[in-house]
C-alpha cells in the first residue's frame, strides 16, 4: 500500500493571533472561548489517498482530498452561504498529468453565532478529483511520480481559522494500474454522497423565472418544482428536501424552503404529488441570465439512516435564455 502524506499546517496564524491578544488587553477580557480554542490542537489537517498505489500510463483514476476538522469544528461547501469560505486545491502536478475540478459531497444547513447561516460539514470530508496520468512520460524510466497539492481552508467553531495543508502521495508506474482496496471503498463512498449533475432518472423537473416587473433580468423569482414520477407514496419513510442554493458571481439568492407540489394531472399523468420552491434574486446587475442559477436538491429521510432508494441528491441549473438569431 502506497504511503499518505498528512500536510502539517502553519502556526503562525495562531501565532499572530495570540501576539494580538498581547497587545490588547481590552480585546481579550472576556474572550475565554477564544482563548480556549487557539490552546486546542491545530483544527484541521488534509490528506491525499488514490484509488491506485499504482497507475497505468493513460488511465484515469480517482483521488480524493480528505478535509478533516477535528470535533467541534466545522468546514464549508463550495456555496457557503453566509459566512465562510471553501477549502481550495493547488495541485502540484508531474509533466503531462491532468486533474478534474473538484466533486463536493452533499452539505448540510448549520446556524452559525450572530444566527448566520452557513452551508457545510461538522464531520471530516472528501473532496473528489479524476486524475489522468500521460500516455508516455517525458523519461520512459520513470518508475515512481509524487502527487502533490497545497490544500487552504477555513474551519469554524465560535471563533474562525484559516490555515494550509501540504498534501503529497507517491505512486508507482506499471504496466497495468494496482488498486489500493481501503483507498477505492472509501472513495466510493464518498461518491455515493456527491449530488448528481441533471435530474436522477424517473423524476420530472420544471422551473420558471419571472423577472421582477420593470426591472428587467436585475431581479425575480426562480420557481422549481420535481416530483417522481408514478405512486411512490412511502409512509414508513417520509422524504424531506432541504434545497441549497448555489452562490452568485454578482448579487443574492435568497434561501427558502420546499413546498409541496400538487402537478396537474392533464399535464402530469399518474404524478400524484411533488415539491416546489421559490428563490428571491436580488441584486444581480446587467448581464444576469437564469443559466447562471443553481441549486442542489437533497432529499432527507429524517430518522432514517442512510439514503433512501430512488431518492439521490441532484443539482438544478437555470435554463439559458434562447439564442436570437439574425432573423429576429
Amino acid at each position: 500500500m502506497s504511503a499518505i502524506g498528512i500536510g502539517e499546517t502553519p502556526k503562525y496564524l495562531f501565532s499572530v493571533l495570540i501576539y494580538a491578544l498581547i497587545l490588547f488587553p481590552n480585546v481579550a477580557e472576556g474572550q475565554g472561548g477564544l482563548l480556549d480554542e487557539l490552546e486546542e490542537d491545530v483544527p484541521c489537517t488534509a490528506e491525499l489517498i488514490a484509488e491506485v498505489s499504482a497507475f497505468q500510463p493513460g488511465l484515469p483514476f480517482e483521488v480524493g482530498v480528505w478535509v478533516k476538522p477535528i470535533p467541534g469544528w466545522h468546514g464549508y461547501w463550495h456555496s457557503p452561504r453566509d459566512g465562510g469560505d471553501p477549502p481550495e486545491v493547488f495541485w502540484n502536478l508531474p509533466d503531462g498529468w491532468k486533474i478534474s475540478e473538484p466533486l463536493f459531497p452533499a452539505p448540510e444547513r448549520m446556524v452559525e453565532p450572530g444566527g448566520l447561516i452557513a452551508y457545510g460539514y461538522k464531520k471530516p470530508f472528501m473532496l473528489l478529483f479524476t486524475a489522468t496520468p500521460p500516455q508516455e512520460s517525458a523519461e520512459k524510466e520513470v518508475k515512481q511520480v509524487f502527487l502533490e497539492a497545497n490544500v487552504t481552508w477555513q474551519v469554524c467553531k465560535t471563533t474562525c481559522i484559516y490555515g494550509e495543508s501540504a498534501v503529497k502521495l507517491p505512486l508507482k508506474s506499471a504496466a497495468i494500474a494496482e488498486v489500493n482496496p481501503e483507498s477505492r471503498k472509501s472513495l466510493r463512498g464518498w461518491q455515493r454522497s456527491v449530488p448528481m449533475k441533471k435530474a436522477p432518472k424517473g423524476f420530472i423537473i420544471e422551473q420558471e423565472w419571472v423577472p421582477e416587473e420593470g426591472k428587467g433580468a436585475i431581479a425575480g423569482r426562480w420557481t422549481i418544482r420535481w416530483a417522481r414520477k408514478g405512486n411512490d407514496y412511502r409512509p414508513a419513510i417520509p422524504v424531506r428536501w432541504q434545497v441549497y442554493p448555489h452562490a452568485l458571481v454578482a448579487g443574492l439568492l435568497d434561501e427558502a424552503a420546499p413546498e409541496r407540489w400538487n402537478p396537474d394531472p392533464k399535464v402530469h399523468n399518474g404524478v400524484l404529488s411533488g415539491n416546489q420552491v421559490t428563490f428571491i434574486v436580488r441584486d444581480v446587475g446587467q448581464g444576469f441570465h437564469p443559466g447562471l442559477l443553481g441549486a442542489t436538491m437533497v432529499p432527507n429521510p429524517g430518522k432514517a439512516k442512510g439514503p433512501v432508494s430512488g431518492y439521490p441528491a441532484f443539482e438544478c441549473r437555470g435554463e439559458k435564455p434562447a439564442e436570437r438569431t439574425g432573423s429576429d
